[in-house]
């Protein structure tokens, strides 16, 4: 009985813990999937064709995407930075020098 007792006690501390931890990763999750959420608000009104989008290596307000350019062709992943409206780099298609975008991705993304 006495080993019941301290073996139920032990299993309700460890509860305590993790739920503090639990709490603490879905609190880091949905800030995550906001920041991303905010990224695709951002970014899909610059995109020829949303619908064609494909997503990979999101974080954040970061990633990269494939979509049909105006002439039907998927243009290759490139990587863009969406920081809010009219606030968005491409890769390829932003204006800014690829040493540039380097540096600014460094700075928004990496972290």
């Amino acid at each position: 009985m006495r080993i019941f007792v301290i073996a139920a006690t032990l299993l309700l501390l460890a509860g305590c813990g993790q739920s503090e931890v639990g709490k603490a990763k879905s609190q880091a999750d949905m800030k995550e999937i906001k920041l991303q959420r905010m990224a695709l608000e951002f970014l899909e009104p610059t995109l020829k064709d949303v619908k064609s989008a494909e997503y990979r290596n999101r974080k954040g307000l970061c990633g990269e995407v494939n979509s049909k350019n105006s002439m039907g062709g998927y243009t290759g992943f490139q990587r863009f930075i969406a920081a809010g409206k009219g606030m968005v780099a491409l890769e390829k298609d932003s204006g800014l020098s690829a040493a540039d975008f380097n540096q600014l991705w460094g700075t928004a993304c990496s972290s």
